[in-house]
């Protein structure tokens, strides 16, 4: 197997090389590339199985990498784009990986996780293309199986579901995978459906919910509603409107869930704009330059050669 990796951080490039040696991957099928430029031209030379990425390089971010590699004039080159988790400053929207045609990856997950992939291509007929995104994820928990069936049969086309026959399971798998959306049934053996929402909106309060009953009571929906639900459906309802509701659901979603991570990336700039000020009056050249570091991250690339020219003629 051979990777091409897009990374600046020289730390997360000694630990990949790390990760990847415990599963066997040698360092002679390890290409390192830090500029987009250099990528492109390695991408093209179609020498490599799989890629690496943190979140930006010089010139480009994980999604404007995504984008590129999936672009008409690489998509023949085309080949699975791995984020290192540990390189980013800020959490991935799972959803909007999914939408950018990228997965995340914990480092100590990454030998394992690309070994099983790269297997996986070959079983299939390894191919180079466009990368198609993956379909959206569902989580029916819902204990009536002829309800579950039903909705399941509904959408099977449209999404990759689990279906699970009690709130417990339910919040575990849903802990584990962190579907795109879940159609949550309110009576449910072992855990309610609103102990199971209580504890989604914990851990994640912009998950789609799709609450699912036989009990039309205005003051549950209101409770629910404020409580986190996205949407609350009585049964009986037709599979028309259901396959509606997740339709919208999903794509509001996606425009929810970028703008909080613009808001995240903002407050996170914020932060580290003031911890550079206080490193710079402090004299703290090291803590300034580590600083200094995690913001190019964040803003990756830099300004053209005219942009260069006006920013030294200012004067502050």
């Amino acid at each position: 197997m051979k990777l091409l990796i897009a990374s600046s951080l020289d730390e997360i490039k000694a630990e990949i090389q790390s990760q990847l040696a415990a599963v066997d991957i040698k360092g002679d099928q390890l290409t390192f590339v830090n500029t987009v430029d250099n990528f492109v031209k390695k991408l093209k030379t179609d020498a490599y199985n799989l890629i690496i990425a943190d979140y930006a390089i010089e010139g480009a971010d994980i999604w404007q990498l995504a984008k590129l590699i999936n672009s008409s004039p690489l998509s023949a080159h085309a080949l699975p784009l791995f984020l290192v988790e540990e390189a980013c400053e800020l959490e991935i929207p799972t959803q909007l990986a999914r939408e950018h045609s990228f997965k995340v990856v914990s480092l100590n997950e990454l030998g394992t996780t690309l070994t099983s992939a790269y297997h996986d291509n070959l079983s299939i007929g390894y191919e180079r293309g466009r990368i198609n995104p993956d379909k959206h994820t569902l989580l029916i928990i819902e204990d009536d199986e002829d309800a579950a069936h039903s909705a399941f049969h509904a959408i099977k086309d449209s999404y990759t579901i689990d279906i699970v026959r009690d709130g417990l399971s339910g919040y575990k798998l849903w802990e584990s995978k962190r579907h795109d959306l879940v159609l949550l049934d309110l009576m449910l053996p072992i855990m309610n459906g609103d102990v199971v929402l209580s504890k989604i909106m914990a851990v994640d309060e912009l998950q789609p919910v799709i609450i699912i009953t036989g009990h039309d009571r205005a003051y549950n929906s209101k409770e629910l509603l404020l409580n986190g639900a996205s949407e609350y459906l009585c049964k009986p309802f037709s599979m028309s409107t259901l396959k509606t509701q997740c339709q919208t659901l999903l794509m509001r979603a996606k425009l929810i869930y970028q703008a909080h991570y613009t808001s995240t990336k903002l407050k996170t700039l914020t932060n580290l704009m003031w911890a550079l000020d206080q490193a710079l009056a402090q004299k703290n050249i090291d803590k300034a330059q580590r600083v200094m570091t995690a913001i190019k991250t964040l803003l990756p690339g830099k300004p053209s050669e005219d942009e260069q020219l006006n920013l030294t003629g200012l004067e502050f």
